[in-house]
């Protein structure tokens, strides 16, 4: 009987018995298992965290703990693999706090020992990448250096002893392009505009101009050489010309006259030599995919260009300016060797891939930005000055201002989250950054940018990137909101009900755009006979308090567009919420309660009255706008609010006090 074929069996522990053959796909998944165990030790047999941070931790801890045990499922998934992350805490209903900077020390198969594993993996891998790349480098230029060496030796060879099919085919050229290129013709002009533009000292200049602007943004090594080469290929030039002494091609009536020995093409060579270096600087920039091969050919186009210019104008014959571009490589690759671009910019770096480079994330709102390469480009290179890895990019949506890719940005286990957009892409990422020790970074491009006007942060776009990868870490306050119709957020400025609401919802999109913040004055205008709302204000355990308002501000921070406190007494890092309740009965009262603030009167009465506290609760009689960080949400008639001291880490400049 034919032996029947053999079935895996599943034993009581739940694992197949395979055959020899599967061997390795049976420890993978022993390996992958012996993680997720682990990990689940990991929630079961944590140390207690360190007594200054854990009160929060160990409330977050456990409520992800209860909630999973309630719902009957097993430990979330840590490996930060997954784009789409859920939140910790989501089995709970709570926002998710992520404690990257307060991972417990397990056993190294926790997601502290993986996350670091990774980290020096992922560190290995680059530099093998980097090293690769070197190689490739220097074998190029090796190449170019060989045999532009070569070509040229023989070329110059030839010329000197005449070769007689080569000087019967410099002379034939030369006397052809005296027929079609005559003194006055159109093509003349041409081509004499053309010599006049690629004139040698304007190339030179030109190639330091930009190595000047290669070595401010960082990159000394390249720019010095940029400025190497164009030396070395002008000194060259000179003592050749002087070596050969072969004079010009004998033209009867020539258009142009210049002085000098004809081999090699000075036009020529210096053309070839800059376009090619501004090829290399370009792909060492690392430019998009489009930029790249516009730069490729144009410095094709322009090479050629120049060179025809050179033998139509009977100026050079055709093996002047062919012995100019073999040469220009030959300097290329000799220079690139000698100023050591294939070598990693530190020596010791390729023996030490342990020691991993930081990493950043930026959450990107792409509408406000006018130039998103240029953009792009700027926080890519101050990246690579500081030492960090690439940035990875995380773009906001219509539907999404950015939780999820907040939430990628956690998951990749990044070392700095940058912000770039206006209020509300900082609100939304600060919220989903709350007590992870993650620092944040903000570029303001948006209309308002009250976060950072309150902080005192740059407002100006580089000067904001280098703050961001430079700066020193601020501990800061956010407020936890809740409302009718109204899910679990957080606001890092002010949140409003009413006349503020509808001053925000109503500004003009277009003008705010032109003019910024103070497009709200339009705004203002309109809607200054907002009807007044009857609220009930309840600040931590007192009575509430009711009053006839025209809005209600509870505040993180005091001061709104062009420098008004309203509520100077508030602070971001203070633990406690500033309330403001604005309620001029007519309309001429308006003036008197605008002085109030500019004169930053500690008066209270109906108009214009403050509260401090922990907990707020402000519900109105009816629905009404209602606002967060300038973001307008669903009306409705209710804000309950409440301070989270310390949850956030903002990136303030150097001057600022540091956590």
């Amino acid at each position: 009987m034919p032996a029947a074929p053999k079935v895996a069996t599943a034993p009581k522990n739940g694992r197949p018995v395979v055959g020899k053959a599967d061997r390795a796909d049976r420890a993978d998944r022993a390996d992958r298992a012996d993680r997720a165990d682990g990990a689940d030790r990991r929630y079961a047999e944590a140390p207690e965290p360190a007594q200054e941070r854990s009160e929060h931790g160990e409330q977050t801890g456990q409520a992800e703990r209860n909630g999973t045990q309630r719902n009957g499922s097993q430990s979330p998934d840590r490996s930060g693999t997954d784009a789409t992350v859920t939140a910790p805490g989501a089995a709970t209903g709570r926002p998710g706090r992520y404690r990257a900077g307060n991972r417990p020390d397990g056993d190294g198969r926790g997601r502290a020992g993986r996350a670091g594993r990774s980290a020096q993996h992922r560190a290995a891998r680059a530099a093998r990448q980097r090293a690769a790349r070197n190689r490739a480098v220097e074998r190029r230029a090796m190449f170019a250096t060989l045999a532009g060496s070569a070509g040229f030796a023989v070329l110059l060879v030839l010329v000197v002893i005449q070769w007689a099919p080569l000087a019967g085919l410099d002379r034939s050229v030369a006397t052809w392009w005296t027929t079609v290129v005559t003194p006055g013709s159109g093509l003349a002009d041409f081509f004499v505009v053309v010599q006049a533009i690629s004139q040698p000292w304007v190339l030179r200049a030109a190639a330091v101009v930009v190595a000047a602007f290669v070595i401010r943004a960082g990159h000394r090594r390249l720019g010095l050489w940029l400025i190497g080469a164009v030396a070395v290929g002008t000194l060259l030039e000179w003592f050749l010309k002087a070596l050969v002494a072969r004079p010009r091609p004998p033209v009867a009536r020539p258009v142009s006259e210049p002085l000098g020995y004809s081999f090699p093409s000075g036009h020529a060579l210096m053309s070839a030599l800059v376009a090619v270096a501004l090829v290399i600087v370009a792909l060492r920039l690392r430019v998009r995919t489009r930029g790249k091969v516009a730069a490729i050919v144009a410095a094709g186009g322009t090479i050629l260009l120049v060179g025809l210019d050179r033998v139509a104008l009977s100026v050079h014959y055709v093996s002047d300016v062919l012995a100019a571009w073999i040469l220009a490589p030959a300097l290329l690759g000799a220079t690139v060797l000698a100023f050591g671009l294939g070598r990693p910019r530190d020596p010791a770096g390729e023996h030490e891939p342990e020691r991993p480079r930081r990493r950043v994330a930026v959450v990107l709102n792409p509408s406000k930005i006018d130039d998103a390469t240029d953009f792009r480009n700027q926080v890519e290179r101050t990246a690579q000055r500081g030492g960090w890895e690439p940035p990875e990019w995380f773009e906001t949506t219509v539907d999404d201002p950015g939780h999820a890719m907040s939430k990628a940005a956690l998951a990749a286990q990044v070392d700095l989250v940058i912000a770039a957009g206006g209020d509300g892409t900082v609100r939304v990422v600060c919220s989903e950054l709350a007590g992870s020790d993650v620092p944040v970074g903000i570029v303001p491009v948006g209309t308002g940018n009250l976060l950072v006007r309150n902080l005192g942060l740059p407002l100006d776009l580089q000067e904001a990137i280098e703050v961001s990868f430079t700066g020193s870490d601020r501990r800061l306050d956010l407020v936890r909101v809740e409302g009718d119709s109204l899910e679990a957020d957080r606001f890092a400025v002010m949140a409003g009900l009413g006349l503020d609401a509808a001053v925000v919802g109503e500004a003009p999109a277009k003008l705010k755009r032109r003019v910024g913040w103070a497009a709200y004055a339009v705004s203002i205008a309109r809607n200054l006979s907002f009807p007044a709302l009857r609220v009930d204000i309840a600040v931590d355990d007192d009575p509430p308090v009711r009053r006839w308002v025209r809005t209600v501000l509870i505040g993180n921070v005091g001061t709104l567009h062009g420098g008004l406190e309203l509520l100077p007494e508030a602070e971001p890092d203070d633990g406690m919420l500033d309330v403001v309740a604005v309620a001029p009965r007519r309309l001429t009262e308006w003036p008197h309660v605008a002085w109030r603030v500019i004169r930053r009167s500690k008066e209270q009465d109906e108009r214009l009255h403050t509260w401090r506290g922990r907990r707020v609760v402000v519900t109105a009689a009816e629905d009404c706008p209602r606002q967060l960080d300038g973001d307008v949400i669903d009306a409705g008639r209710e804000l309950r609010c409440e301070i989270e001291p310390g949850v956030l880490l903002i990136r303030m400049p150097q001057t600022e006090r540091r956590t």
